[in-house]
């Protein structure tokens, strides 16, 4: 399942989609306003560094 970090250019409103495919123009549409000028948002990923994910001591991940 993948998560979507959107913005609305309309009214601001910051928002996430879960899907099980990918992103089309079905899906952008703002919860808050209705407006269809929805961009996603840039968003960061852990990325698998071998035996150890690289997480700070103490973290639940590491």
């Amino acid at each position: 399942m993948a998560t979507y970090d959107l913005v609305c250019e309309h009214c601001g409103h910051q928002f996430e989609l879960y899907l099980k495919g990918f992103l089309d123009d079905q899906h952008t549409e703002c919860p808050q306003c209705g407006s269809t000028e929805v961009r996603q948002k840039f968003t960061s990923f852990l990325r698998n560094l071998g035996g150890s994910c690289g997480a700070p001591t103490g973290s639940p991940f590491g």
